[in-house]
């Protein structure tokens, strides 16, 4: 799991300027009254599940290039968001609070709502963008829990609202019993029970009586009216009951050590040990406990444990890949290149595994690793859409093979991926200084050249 300050990859150019400086001035603000950023969670094994509980949600919406690329935000409230991608936003406290996958499922068939119903597009042409309008609303929530009130945060969330105009207030209040309506459209055929959404607006509607509110400000209805529409088609509808279900079974078993792993990484040990007592003797607990002690620097303890869980499910991927983590982090690369390549081995096109591979051959220190750990780094850029971990080791490889140019090179690329203009500027200057007549890289730093100035220009 990597947990990284990207606020930058929500920033995207489509946005105009005073959208960006309204942005950049409040993140500074909630920076600087809680200490940190936008935190998004990069973990393999929580965006596949992710992506597997969407599958045949994607499938019954009938969407063209049926991809959807999933992102955990670090927050302590409850929310979910789309933007263009499409890309779908799940904070990490939804995944801990609900219950089951059929909760989720239904989050994801509302935000699936969101696109199959055009309402991207709708908001742009309304005058927003769509991105930005789901930021915003982020932000908004996020000063309301910055300001002391989680309760009217949390009821302003859900499903990537604008704050507006009345007009625009009725335009999105709209958009969000749409998506509902085809949220339950499309889970019905799937397997998944529509009651996963009933459960999850009646934990909303807890925290929206607390809140007291207006439901006239809101983007949305109030969850109590949501759960009304569900409970109609709960009560009318008999829901499919076949072989689907059964095949979501192994679902359910990948989010119980989903919860357990998040829970691990972002709690502390006395909330983790809350839900998963060293002495309980499950794979769930194994898991969390093996983080707990790994964050505590334990590292005997964490490998005993995450050993039981490679006992328990030795074609788990997963647990294997935490297994290489700690090694890592504790500089024992051979150990963690031989933990990684098991994880490789029993899934081979993970691209999380690559970059996990890559950084521990390059900390081995031997320069055969070095070319190895090139090859993976630029498999993993191919696949990722935001790579500058990738970039950046890509460019501590190549300079240990005395390769500055490209080295150079890639650093810049890492720093214009942040909009880091400065730095991606000297970088491509001691690009062109090290670059000995070599066409290529000279052709190279003249596109990166372009692209710099295509943003200064912005």
């Amino acid at each position: 799991m990597v947990i990284c300050e990207y606020i930058l990859i929500l920033l995207k150019q489509s946005m105009t300027y005073s959208i960006k400086f309204l942005i950049f001035l409040f993140l500074l603000n909630a920076s600087l009254a809680c200490g940190k950023g936008i935190n998004l969670i990069r973990d393999a094994e929580i965006e596949n599940f992710l992506s597997e509980i969407a599958a045949p949600i994607i499938k019954e919406a009938n969407l063209k290039n049926n991809k959807i690329t999933f992102y955990l935000d670090k927050q302590n409230y409850i929310n979910a968001l789309v933007t263009k991608g499409p890309t779908i936003f799940i904070t990490s406290e939804l995944l801990i609070k609900t219950k089951t996958i059929d909760e989720i499922a239904g989050v994801i068939g509302h935000e699936i709502g969101h696109i199959t119903g055009g309402h991207l597009s709708k908001r742009m042409n309304a005058g927003k963008d769509s991105l930005a309008t789901s930021i915003i609303s982020s932000i908004l929530a996020a000063g309301a829990f910055i300001s002391g009130a989680p309760e009217a945060g949390s009821a302003i969330l859900l499903g990537g609202q604008q704050i507006g105009t009345q007009q625009m207030l009725q335009f999105s209040r709209n958009q969000e019993s749409f998506a509902d309506q085809a949220a339950i459209k499309f889970l019905k055929p799937t397997g998944y029970s529509i009651k996963g959404i009933y459960d999850l607006f009646r934990l909303l509607e807890q925290k929206e009586r607390l809140a007291k509110f207006n439901p006239y400000s809101l983007t949305h209805p109030l969850s109590s009216e949501r759960k009304k529409i569900i409970l109609y088609h709960l009560e009318n509808n008999k829901e499919i009951n076949n072989e689907k279900k059964k095949g979501l079974r192994e679902l359910e078993k990948k989010f119980s050590l989903v919860q357990a792993k998040l829970i691990g990484f972002i709690s502390t040990s006395e909330t983790s040990q809350s839900y998963y007592p060293v002495e309980k003797n499950t794979v769930e607990s194994w898991y969390a406990n093996s983080i707990q002690f790994f964050k505590a620097g334990k590292i005997n303890m964490a490998l005993k444990f995450i050993s039981k869980c490679i006992e328990y499910d030795r074609l788990n991927p997963y647990f294997h890949e935490l297994k290489a983590q700690i090694y890592y982090e504790n500089g024992k690369s051979e150990m963690s290149i031989k933990s990684i390549e098991r994880a490789l081995s029993i899934n081979k096109n993970e691209k999380h595994f690559f970059l996990a591979l890559a950084k521990a051959l390059y900390l081995s220190n031997k320069k055969e690793n070095y070319y190895k750990s090139i090859a993976l780094l630029k498999k993993f850029i191919k696949l990722e859409d935001f790579p500058v971990e990738a970039y950046h080791f890509l460019g501590l490889s190549y300079g240990k093979l005395e390769e500055y140019s490209l080295s150079s090179i890639a650093l810049a690329e890492k720093f214009l991926l942040l909009n880091d203009i400065k730095n991606a500027k000297l970088q491509l200057k001691k690009a062109k200084r090290f670059n000995k007549n070599d066409k290529i890289i000279s052709s190279k730093i003249n596109d990166l050249k372009f692209i710099l100035e295509q943003k200064e220009k912005k």
